[in-house]
């Protein structure tokens, strides 16, 4: 699953990884000096950070027993997908979620050049 997350998120436009916090890979989008965190997976430990769309999202994932709270993020709807409890389309369902939710966010100069590059192969 760890492989699938990866490529899917860096397949997304302007989708990039770093590795940080001891090991986390960090996805983010924008460009090298302007960019939003999009998702932190820890590879191996079968959970997934990632942003939900809404608070009622947020909510119903966290009460259906899917996600629960990070204690490292604990505002803007940030979640902690339990990795063994979804299936993996629902997992990069989620991961798109997070990702369109922090697009928007970004400098609008950052969006445009995002959206006028060419697609990643």
């Amino acid at each position: 699953m760890d492989a699938l997350i990866s490529q899917y998120a860096r397949s997304l436009p302007g989708g990039f990884m770093t590795e940080q916090w001891r090991g986390a890979h960090v996805f983010k989008v924008g460009t090298p000096d302007s960019f939003k965190m999009f998702a932190i997976l820890r590879p191996g430990d079968d959970r997934l950070t990632v942003k939900a769309p809404t608070p009622e999202t947020y909510a119903m994932l966290i009460e259906v027993g899917v996600a629960r709270q990070p204690c490292h993020l604990k505002r803007g709807n940030w979640m902690e997908l339990q990795l063994g409890t979804l299936e993996s389309d629902d997992v990069l369902e989620r991961l798109r979620d997070s990702y369109d939710t922090v697009f928007p966010t970004l400098p609008k100069r950052v969006r445009e050049a995002l959206e006028q590059a060419p697609k990643k192969g």
